[in-house]
C-alpha cells in the first residue's frame, strides 16, 4: 500500500493557510443529490464508522450523506464536519466545528483519525487537502474534483505517484457545482469526477468508471 511522503512542514510549504482570501473564495458547493448519486453507485454500509466532511461549507454534501444513510438503514455513523468558515450550517446529528481551530491544515486539527472521508474541497488547495485526508482517513477517501485533478507532474510527484485513486468515476455529463452556495442558472464549463481511494487496495491499479449526472 502506498503511503505519503509528505511531512506536515511539505505540506504547508508556501502555502499561507491564514490568507483571507481562503475564507472568502474559492467556494463551491456540492449538489446534494450528486452526494447520493455517488453514495448509491458505490453502496458502502457505513454502520459503525465516522466520516469526516472537512469543507462542510453550507451543509449540501452533509445533507446528501445523510439521504443516503437514512435510505441505506446505515445505524451508529458518527458525522463530523468542519470548515475555517461558518457558512450557517447546523444539524444535530453532526459534530460541526468552524473557524481557525479547526483549519483541515492545523496541526492541532482535533479529528486525526477518521474512517471515512468524503469532501469537494476548494480547488485552489486541492493538493494539501488530499495529502492531508491520506494521512487521517483509515478506510478511504471519496473526493469530488474537476477532472484535471489526474493531471500536473507536480501533483503526480507529489501525490499521485505514489498513492494513486483506486476507482475514478468521471461524469458522462456536465454537473455544477453552486459558487457561494447558490443554485446556479445554465450550464457548466467544468468536466468533474469523483476519486476515490479505497485504503485497502492502494498500490493495486486505478479502475475507471462512467457515471450518469442525477436527474434530480
Amino acid at each position: 500500500m502506498g503511503s505519503c511522503h509528505y511531512t506536515n512542514r511539505g505540506l504547508y510549504n508556501k502555502y499561507d493557510k491564514n490568507s483571507k482570501e481562503r475564507a472568502a473564495e474559492d467556494y463551491y458547493s456540492t449538489p446534494g443529490c450528486e452526494v447520493l448519486n455517488i453514495l448509491n453507485t458505490l453502496d458502502i454500509d457505513f454502520s459503525n464508522q465516522s466520516i469526516l466532511e472537512p469543507s462542510i461549507g453550507g451543509g449540501h454534501m452533509a445533507e446528501g450523506i445523510n439521504e443516503y444513510l437514512a435510505a441505506r438503514g446505515c445505524s451508529n455513523v458518527e458525522l463530523i464536519g468542519s470548515d475555517i468558515q461558518d457558512r450557517g450550517y447546523k444539524n444535530d446529528n453532526w459534530q460541526l466545528g468552524y473557524g481557525k481551530d479547526y483549519d483541515f491544515f492545523s496541526d492541532e486539527y482535533p479529528n486525526d483519525k477518521v474512517d471515512w472521508i468524503i469532501m469537494n474541497p476548494p480547488y485552489s488547495v486541492i493538493e494539501p487537502f488530499m495529502i492531508r485526508s491520506l494521512e487521517i482517513a483509515e478506510k478511504g477517501i471519496i473526493m469530488l474534483a474537476r477532472l484535471q485533478i489526474l493531471e500536473g507532474s507536480g501533483r503526480y510527484e507529489n501525490v499521485l505517484k505514489d498513492n494513486p485513486p483506486t476507482d475514478v468515476y468521471v461524469y458522462v455529463d456536465r454537473i455544477q457545482c453552486w459558487k457561494n452556495g447558490i443554485k446556479p442558472t445554465g450550464t457548466s464549463a467544468q468536466a468533474y469526477a469523483w476519486v476515490l481511494w479505497d485504503k485497502a487496495r492502494i498500490g493495486n491499479g486505478t479502475q475507471l468508471h462512467w457515471i450518469r449526472r442525477s436527474e434530480n
